[in-house]
């Protein structure tokens, strides 16, 4: 199996745990909400890559686990992108799986897939790999068109930062969508549904599988500025 492959059976083996209506809250501070679908999806995203291949995992919930940090080629998994909406019936959340390398201060995701449960829709692709949907070659963007911008609302973010550049954000799109997971926003960039994507202090593993995205699709502008750990401002453009 070629890494692609590995990657999308190890998120449609998590994909199979994220039932509607079953969302168990593990803990919640803030803003932010931890569930235990969640972590019972690493562990299956784990088990699957692991059986398949010899890279190091980082992911959302457990970090390196027993391995150290590598700046070689690499795992980046966020199990459950969108768990707030998941915990609410709403049917917006991914799985969402890198194949990285680099360093924190300068990380690049070779290749992503990212499945969205909800509609059985598996995206991936890469920089060797062309877009597909579903394991179809598909060419969603429209260079150039400013319509529809898409964000979000890190449970760490300051709240006037955020309130500032949405104000920005609306002299240059037409709409504003949060739908409330970034791994799925740039997936919907890359099959050309969103035209641009921005967020302040995300973090790596929401956005690594997606930035491959719209790498793959021909994204005209793809902009990362690391923060502290694996903290990041993005934005995209088609």
């Amino acid at each position: 199996m070629n890494p692609i492959e590995i990657a999308a059976e190890a998120a449609r083996a998590a994909g199979f745990l994220l039932q509607p209506g079953r969302a168990h809250v593990a803990s919640q501070l803030g803003r932010d909400i931890k569930l235990a679908e969640d972590a019972a999806c690493e562990a299956a995203i784990r088990a699957a890559l692991s059986a398949r291949s010899p890279y190091p995992i980082l992911g959302e919930e457990t970090g390196w686990g027993e391995t150290s940090p590598t700046d070689g080629p690499h795992w980046v998994i966020d199990p459950l992108d969108g768990s707030f909406n998941f915990s609410r019936g709403i049917p917006l959340f991914a799985v969402s799986i890198a194949l990285c390398d680099g360093p924190p201060a300068a990380p690049r995701a070779r290749l992503g897939v990212i499945y969205d449960p909800s509609r059985d829709e598996m995206i991936a692709g890469g920089e060797d790999a062309p877009l597909t949907l579903n394991g179809a070659p598909c060419s969603g963007l429209v260079a150039a068109r400013r319509q529809i911008l898409a964000t979000g609302y890190p449970s760490k973010s300051d709240p006037a930062a955020v309130t500032a550049r949405l104000g920005a954000a609306t002299r240059d799109y037409t709409k504003i969508r949060m739908i409330g997971s970034a791994a799925l926003s740039l997936a919907w960039l890359a099959l050309g549904r969103l035209d641009g994507y921005e967020e302040q202090n995300i973090m790596w593993w929401d956005v690594a599988a997606g930035l491959a995205l719209a790498r793959a699709a021909g994204a005209r502008r793809i902009d990362c500025a690391p923060r502290d750990g694996y903290a990041m401002d993005v934005a995209v453009a088609a």
